[in-house]
């Protein structure tokens, strides 16, 4: 368990898909938020609500699929 030999010998660099799926999770829970407060908020523009919700949910399967085929990459090829 204290031995580091193992577990820094994989952790040169961070996956890429790690750091992009984080990032978007971000811009997700601010869309979302803003989302929330259009629809509780917003009387003159009403028709902004639901571009904005099928955007925040097209973006989060498009994070999905991204992470998906990072684990099939790496089921099928172990060494990458």
């Amino acid at each position: 368990m204290l031995d580091s030999r193992g577990s820094a010998a994989g952790r040169d660099q961070p996956d890429p898909v790690l750091s992009i799926t984080v990032g978007a999770l971000s811009v997700i829970a601010v869309a979302l938020l803003a989302a929330a407060v259009l629809a509780t908020y917003t009387y003159s523009t009403p028709d902004v609500e639901l571009p904005l919700v099928i955007a925040i949910a097209l973006f989060f399967v498009v994070v999905v699929g991204a992470n998906l085929v990072r684990i099939a990459v790496r089921h099928f090829r172990p060494g990458s």
